[in-house]
């Protein structure tokens, strides 16, 4: 107990010697000041400074008579001020730090013809691009289309990032969500893990908005052919422009809710996602594609469904899914 406790005291702020200190009197039981010198082999005046830390932050008794023991307290009241200490420690030194980068931005990075947008070349950009969504720290909001660069389909990264608690909010085109291996390979897992996902005919371009810290853009795969590169975005005037981007293409596009167990437990997997994609409105022929079955096969399950909701046109499928939770 007596490693822990000093562990824990000085992680705390407690000096070494009075975290010893504490940490021996809960061993030991009360000892006159004579006594706790011999054991801690220090001559009573330094331990004297040691004792008053210890009775500033009520870990122990406050000192009387020469002689009296020396009784450590129940440590609730002292631990909470030394959290709040530290808290007001860490505090200032995290705004004298963002202060100090600050300085340095205006002085070096915002300097006359000093670049706010940096040019990522083809070869180091997938690199990059694992840096930067690694660095996020509360949100990731992205324009997902193609051409994809990376190596596999899975993104392994934005799972790791959603269980550690950065939000995702991705708008995906049309397209990507119609390619049916990218679907259940990439769209159905992150949206499975906690991801946000919407949905629109096209995306501006490729995007991906990091915190609000950086961006990264890229062109769609229209354009692809000649720019391979993309444009990474530091802090300035473009960087709040391209996030309004996001936030307003957001606001007009469709849920794409991929995820499986949100709905009722009557419908099949197959059929959750099916609804998803109608939802989003997919044709039917990239539907049955995505989920690597016959039109005839989904036309049947557009049935059972129908039928599970007791309605007779998929508009008023579409309204019952939506009330009842399927969606």
């Amino acid at each position: 107990m007596s490693d822990v406790t000093y562990s824990h005291l000085g992680s705390l702020g407690l000096s070494t010697p009075a975290a010893r200190l504490y940490s021996s009197l809960l061993e030991t039981g009360p000892l006159t000041s004579a006594q706790l010198a011999d054991r801690m082999d220090e001559p009573e005046e330094t331990l004297a400074a040691t004792l008053s830390e210890l009775a500033s932050v009520a870990l122990i008794a406050p000192l009387g008579q020469e002689g009296d023991p020396v009784v450590p307290l129940d440590p609730a009241a002292g631990l909470q001020l030394l959290a709040s200490r530290r808290k007001a420690d860490l505090n200032a030194g995290t705004t004298a730090v963002v202060a100090a980068y600050e300085s340095y931005r205006r002085a070096h990075s915002l300097t006359p013809g000093a670049p706010t947008v940096e040019v990522l070349e083809q070869s180091s950009l997938q690199r990059r691009v694992v840096e930067l969504e690694r660095s996020a720290v509360s949100q990731v909001r992205s324009f997902d289309t193609a051409p994809y660069g990376a190596a596999t389909i899975a993104n392994p990264v934005e799972i790791a990032n959603l269980g550690r608690g950065v939000s995702y909010r991705v708008l995906y085109a049309q397209s990507s969500v119609e390619t049916p291996d990218y679907f259940q390979g990439n769209i159905v897992p992150c949206t499975a893990a906690g991801e946000e996902a919407r949905m629109a005919p096209s995306v501006p371009a490729k995007m991906m908005l990091v915190d609000d810290r950086f961006a990264l853009v890229s062109l769609s795969s229209v354009h692809a052919d000649t720019h391979h590169g993309a444009l990474l975005v530091h802090p300035c005037s473009l960087l709040p422009a391209l996030s309004a981007l996001f936030e307003s293409a957001w606001r007009s596009a469709r849920p794409l809710d991929a995820r499986e167990g949100r709905s009722t437990t009557v419908l099949r997997p197959l059929e959750r996602r099916l609804l998803a994609l109608l939802a989003a409105g997919v044709a039917d022929e990239a539907a049955a594609r995505n989920l690597n079955v016959s039109k005839r096969t989904l036309a049947r399950a557009v049935e059972r469904l129908m039928s599970l909701a007791g309605v007779s046109s998929r508009f008023q499928l579409g309204v019952h899914a939506k009330s009842e939770g399927w969606l």
